[in-house]
């Protein structure tokens, strides 16, 4: 397996590589990501829908689905998208296992209008999805999606990593998930960065033992560097009104320098 080394100054050529990487990944997915990942920011979304009125929902990035399962459980309208057709898959595995009967499409950000034909009180993109397109043409049409599937007076809620900080600190291996089964099967994921200008390429190391034999695999994908200014401006570009930026699912005020995720809740 190859791994890619950073030369300075050097901006090799990268494409939107997010599907593969998710059709690759899936069966990992759940692995990594803990469920109380996603029930602790569910206070905060519970928050912000009901002081904005929310009854339907459309996770646009929705992964495997557990956060539309959350939403779904909660008692709103939801729907769920994702780029990755066996993300898509996963997650309709995960809706039968608990028996809810949630509609999940594969659906590119850009193409949001053409796969929905209604609108809805809120569009969720979290998970830092958004920077997976490369360039902001890409970002810009991504939002535009997005608005064109939302009501008037309906809010978008977008979460991205502050990736300008990473690439400040340069971060090289950074630990995510570690999980031992009670049999002694251990599960080891390792975030291993490489870093350019506009872009940071996540190598997602991973150990998975069975029955005593482990298993090593590598799966990259790459992200743009967006910074909360010029995501608020992009945002404000589209159309959207009333921005409030976060640095965390607890209310904290966005700080370039500190804050680890950019969350920005806007108004069409």
């Amino acid at each position: 397996m190859r791994m890619l080394l950073r030369i300075p100054g050097a901006i090799p050529r990268m494409r939107n590589d997010a599907s593969g990487f998710y059709d690759s990944f899936a069966n990992k997915y759940d692995l990594m990501v803990s469920d109380e990942r996603y029930d602790e920011v569910m206070p905060f979304f519970r928050t912000i829908f009901e002081k904005h009125h929310v009854e339907s929902i459309l996770d646009c990035s929705c992964g495997t689905g557990k956060q539309v399962l959350r939403f779904s459980q909660a008692g709103y309208e939801v729907k769920g998208s994702d780029i990755s057709a066996k993300m898509i898959r996963e997650a309709k595995r995960n809706a039968k296992e608990v028996g809810a009967g949630v509609d999940f499409v594969q659906a590119d950000f850009k193409k949001l209008t053409k796969t929905f034909e209604r609108k809805f009180d809120c569009v969720v993109c979290w998970g830092n999805s958004l920077g997976h397109e490369l360039g902001e043409k890409g970002i810009l049409s991504a939002l535009r999606g997005m608005y064109g599937v939302l009501r008037k007076g309906g809010i978008v809620i977008i979460q991205i990593r502050n990736l300008p900080k990473w690439v400040r600190e340069r971060k090289r291996i950074i630990p995510m998930h570690y999980h031992k089964e009670p049999n002694g099967d251990r599960k080891v994921f390792i975030y291993a960065l490489d870093y350019y200008r506009t872009r940071v390429r996540f190598n997602v190391i991973s150990l998975l033992e069975s029955n005593g034999t482990p298993k090593f695999e590598v799966d990259s994908v790459t992200y743009r560097v967006v910074s909360g200014k010029r995501l608020k401006k992009m945002v404000t570009e589209t159309g959207f009104r009333d921005l409030r930026t976060y640095g965390d699912s607890e209310f904290a005020p966005f700080k370039d320098s500190r804050s680890e995720h950019i969350i920005v809740i806007a108004k069409k």
